[in-house]
């Protein structure tokens, strides 16, 4: 009897899970361990279903390319901890495997959001060591830091970004630092998921805070490096966050990255990088205030490249970002040659339900360089002739309601009106997308 490789990583996944369940039952019995230390096994697990409708998805009304899209995706884990006698945490050991499939209706499924049953995390974490205030976590996990407008670990998508590597953490009182080194995991359907040496994150990422309510600052280093393909990228970024209440209810957020290096090989033109970005966002709450308002008012720029011909590559690239909720729902942009104002509110009429209108604009920092998709893609390039910084603009409306912490749902619709930059290189038809979508967590 065969036995398929999907079948092959659901018996593998499970048996670890088994294993680590076993090994802390005895551990916790294990005569060196303290009296008043103990193991610990938790369980958990998510299954999300989201159906999307996609309409002029290429700005044509003439073509008949409209349709819908269906997500599903389904994670599970294990987590073995232990515990001393004051129930600070010594040792953590997590597991989870991923499953994600996709549909289509009329339109062809997204083949690139498809993975049979792999695994998504492994890590061990080994907490304060030998009293150091260091903690280490190392193997396959999820990198996210700050507002994940560079390293984060978006959930929108059925896949996941994870990384291979470690992370040396370090916290005195607010004051906390980490050393992080990271490879790119790659999906691949058919086969294990892997990550290569060719293509790493690493740097520092640290930040103080005195106390919750107090003034957050982050500074980091980062260097990116990607020599899998045909042209070369040591991309260095450098920046600082600032996060801080000016008023009561109102917080200011401000971060402003800038990207030097290099990119090209022996056989792509050799550019030097010079790229800057700038996020600035206000928002006011009203708590005592019927349905609880909270305005939030945002402002986004990443610079693009000037001049294609020359030795300078301005383009500013978002690392491993989040995606979906900033820079619009439609994901037509992300922190890449672009200008984007954005105004929201967000109403809570109850604890369980809230929704949000919303509108973005859109301009290209730069009409000599490509407008770009929340993955990198390009969606446009008009490198000649006449064309305009003005994209498009997006209004949308998300709708959430938790039925506990366990089940909630959450629907939206958004509409793109086109600006002149899209009649000028091609088809400027109007575009709709609705999506809903239920996720259950255990």
């Amino acid at each position: 009897m065969s036995v398929s490789l999907k079948e092959f990583k659901v018996f593998l996944t499970v048996v670890l899970l088994l294993v680590i369940r076993v090994t802390s039952a005895q551990a916790g019995e294990a005569k060196e361990i303290p009296e008043f230390s103990q193991w610990n096994f938790k369980l958990s697990g998510e299954e999300r279903i989201r159906a999307e409708y996609k309409q002029d998805f290429d700005f044509n009304q003439s073509r008949k390319d409209n349709g819908s899209q269906f997500y599903h995706r389904f994670r599970l884990g294990g987590l073995v901890s232990l515990t001393d006698e004051y129930l600070d945490p010594k040792l953590d050991i997590f597991i989870e495997g991923l499953d994600a499939k996709t549909g289509g209706y009329k339109i062809k499924a997204a083949s690139n959001q498809v993975d049979d049953f792999d695994l998504h995390q492994a890590y061990v974490t080994l907490h304060d060591i030998l009293g150091s205030n260091f903690d280490v976590k190392a193997g396959r996990q999820e990198f996210k830091y700050g507002k994940g407008r560079l390293i984060a670990a978006s959930t929108w998508a059925n896949r996941i970004r994870a990384f291979d590597g470690g992370v040396l953490h370090s916290q005195n009182a607010g004051l906390w630092g980490d050393l992080l080194y990271g490879q790119d995991v790659k999906y691949d359907d058919d086969k294990f998921n892997n990550s290569r040496s060719e293509e790493f994150l690493t740097g520092f990422y640290g930040g103080y805070q005195k106390h919750k309510l107090a003034p957050l600052v982050e500074t980091y280093f980062l260097m990116m490096k990607d020599i899998k393909g045909t042209s070369d990228n040591l991309r260095y970024t450098v920046g600082a966050r600032l996060q801080t209440n000016i008023a009561e209810g109102t917080v200011l957020d401000i971060e402003i990255p800038y990207q030097f290096g290099h990119t090209g090989s022996a056989t792509v033109k050799k550019k030097e990088i010079k790229a800057y970005a700038f996020h600035v966002d206000v928002t006011k709450s009203w708590e005592a205030a019927r349905w609880k308002p909270k305005l939030a008012l945002a402002y986004d720029e990443a610079s693009g490249d000037k001049d294609p011909n020359d030795s300078v590559s301005n383009t500013f690239i978002p690392l491993y970002q989040s995606t979906h909720e900033p820079y619009g729902l439609i994901d037509f942009f992300r922190w890449q040659n672009v200008r984007n104002p954005e105004i929201s509110m967000t109403f809570s009429p109850t604890e369980k339900f809230r929704f949000t209108p919303q509108a973005d604009f859109f301009w290209l920092n730069s009409k000599f360089d490509s407008w770009y998709n929340s993955s990198g893609t390009a969606l446009r390039s008009k490198t000649s002739g006449e064309r305009g910084y003005y994209v498009g603009s997006e209004l949308s409306l998300r709708v959430c309601y938790d039925f506990n912490k366990n089940l909630k749902f959450e629907s939206g619709y958004a509409h793109f009106f086109p600006g002149g930059y899209v009649k000028d290189s091609g088809a400027d038809d109007d575009v709709d997308w609705f999506y809903s979508q239920v996720a259950f967590k255990f």
